[in-house]
């Protein structure tokens, strides 16, 4: 089991360096043939780059498939955590994508991952999903709080309400069956300054492609929890780096010559920065083309900060794949 030994504070990007050279450049043939030469490690986001809502997105396996047979190591990297490692691996083979566990790193993993190389012998209380408990059993990490917990009785009631002893960590994900009671609990828990306060991510939506619904995120859930017990949490998914630990501490990886891949601005593109990773980002996701400098094609960084521009955008992964 790979060790993974996080501080207990939450995680921020004011780390990042100003970038120096120039960024956000339009894909091109000469561009993606650069960055085959320079990067052995692709890390991919999942959700809004390989595929949406609505299924997968057009050229993203065949863009993965040519990636390998060129010897390149790829990696999915996601901040969903209603799937477990090992129900993304099916999915990506429903999709047409060759992956293994092992080739996994998502919140709810990383997540259980962090309890157990603490040494974490309490109980969990979690806001979040199955894939969640799933993770959780398999590190041998006791919890509860899964399922629904609907709002009953009156303010009376709930002054009297009575909480587990051996809950010493509040983890909080995405969780469908959120309610006034949970986060009740939660924060209440959260008032043990002993009890640590850990969230998987805090996206803000899901990426749906040309659909006018907004399907609200993690960081819905996290902020609900957050707010009332007036505490933040130590963020296990992008862009704070211990999704990047756990796979550079296993398989090996080199920082520079790996890149990052994904279609969200504030969480893909600010882990690679603050990694120290090259970064592609897609527009296939939340990330649109009014999101990035007016001069497109090239911006100069010399100046200012630009801790969330991408090296190299554009529309679609496969893209890249057709300039393989």
């Amino acid at each position: 089991m790979t060790r993974l030994v996080i501080p207990l504070e939450k995680t921020r990007l004011s780390g990042v360096k100003k970038c120096s050279k120039m960024a956000c450049r339009l894909l091109d043939k000469s561009s993606a043939e650069e960055l085959i030469h320079t990067t052995d490690n692709f890390l991919f986001d999942c959700d809004g780059v390989l595929w949406d809502g609505k299924g997968v997105i057009p050229g993203s396996p065949e863009t993965i498939a040519k990636l390998k047979a060129l010897g390149k190591r790829v990696f999915y990297v996601t901040n969903n955590s209603s799937k477990t490692r090992k129900e993304y691996v099916l999915q990506c083979q429903k999709f047409g994508f060759d992956a293994t566990e092992e080739e996994f790193a998502s919140t709810s993993y990383v997540s259980a991952l962090y309890l157990k190389n603490l040494d974490f012998k309490d109980k969990v209380y979690v806001v979040g999903n199955p894939a969640m408990a799933t993770e959780l059993d398999a590190c041998g990490i006791k919890y509860t709080g899964i399922g629904p917990d609907p709002l009953h009785g009156n303010l009376d009631d709930w002054l009297k309400m009575e909480l587990d002893p051996q809950v010493k960590c509040v983890l909080v994900g995405f969780d469908s069956h959120l309610s006034y009671m949970k986060i009740m609990k939660a924060a209440t828990y959260l008032q043990n300054p002993d009890c640590l306060f850990l969230a998987t991510n805090e996206d803000t939506h899901l990426p749906v492609n040309n659909c006018p619904i907004r399907i609200p995120g993690t960081g819905t859930m996290v902020k609900a929890v957050a707010w009332p017990a007036q505490r933040e949490p130590v963020v296990m998914g992008k862009p704070e780096p211990s999704m990047f630990e756990v796979l550079r501490k296993t398989h090996g990886l080199d920082p520079a010559r790996t890149v990052m891949v994904g279609d969200r601005l504030n969480t893909d593109i600010g882990l690679a920065k603050v990694c120290g990773l090259k970064s592609l980002l897609v527009l296939t996701g939340v990330a649109k083309m009014s999101d990035l400098p007016k001069n497109n094609v090239e911006k100069s960084c010399g100046v200012g900060d630009c801790s969330e521009l991408p090296d190299l955008y554009t529309s679609s992964l496969g893209n890249l794949g057709a300039f393989i």
